[in-house]
């Protein structure tokens, strides 16, 4: 039996997605165009495979459009991208509780997220260990309600902030729960606001950003030091 009559026999719908590379790198170019690109920087998240589009494969045509920072969701994403030849810099969106996933993550040079002062502790340990200093990311919880410290634990996040031999903190985010919904995003970006200041009276050499690809749009205000773009998806609407 063939693959076409076995196809045909189990009544399955194959559907392929088409992407003209073309209109890939205008969309690119429009939205660069949308940000003062010398201060802001376009981290595009890559995870799920490239968004269904291949990951290697669109992250390098990511690369070599300009963008020179990826986002991951898992370990195995940023292990790909690191096996195919990728060094740009490589943002592990989510928390990683296990010791040997945190190592082989910093033996290959990737950002890791952080949520409490916990983890930070153990991600010290384990790169001074490796004689490594990693980089991290604090993620603050503005509303999620799924990961990081709670945007009222101030005292918290400022000690979390100092760097220490083997930790560099390099950037600070929030995520937002419903970017469409105007009132609850502008409450959630207010709450991350507000600690910004402080933070940077402790560590200035970081990077902010919140604003995901429908607040990027929304939002412009929003946007700060970085925004993480899925690039081919958008939403239209207005306050």
């Amino acid at each position: 039996m063939s693959f076409n009559e076995s196809r045909k026999d189990w009544n399955v719908e194959v559907k392929i997605l088409e992407i003209n590379q073309k209109d890939l790198k205008n969309n690119i170019s429009i939205l660069k165009e949308k940000l003062d690109i010398n201060k802001t920087k376009i981290i595009a998240v890559v995870k799920a495979n490239g968004m269904g589009l291949d990951l290697i494969q669109y992250s390098k045509f990511l690369i070599n459009n300009g963008i020179d920072i990826l986002a991951v969701a898992n370990v195995s994403e940023a292990l790909i991208l690191r096996d195919a030849g990728i060094t740009q810099e490589i943002i592990m969106l989510s928390e990683v509780y296990s010791e040997s996933e945190l190592r082989v993550l910093i033996e290959n040079n990737i950002i890791l997220t952080v949520g409490n002062i916990d983890e930070k502790n153990k991600i010290n340990t384990i790169a001074k260990s490796l004689n490594r200093v990693v980089n991290i990311h604090i993620k603050i919880d503005t509303g999620f309600a799924r990961y990081g410290f709670l945007y009222t634990q101030e005292e918290k996040i400022l000690e979390a902030i100092n760097n220490t031999d083997n930790v560099k903190i390099t950037g600070v985010y929030t995520h937002f729960s419903k970017s469409i919904n105007c009132k609850w995003t502008k409450i959630q970006f207010e709450r991350f606001n507000k600690l910004l200041s402080n933070i940077k009276k402790i560590n200035n050499n970081i990077i902010f950003h919140c604003s995901n690809s429908t607040a990027f749009l929304k939002y412009p205000e929003m946007n700060l030091d970085a925004v993480r773009l899925r690039l081919l998806y958008s939403r239209k609407g207005s306050c």
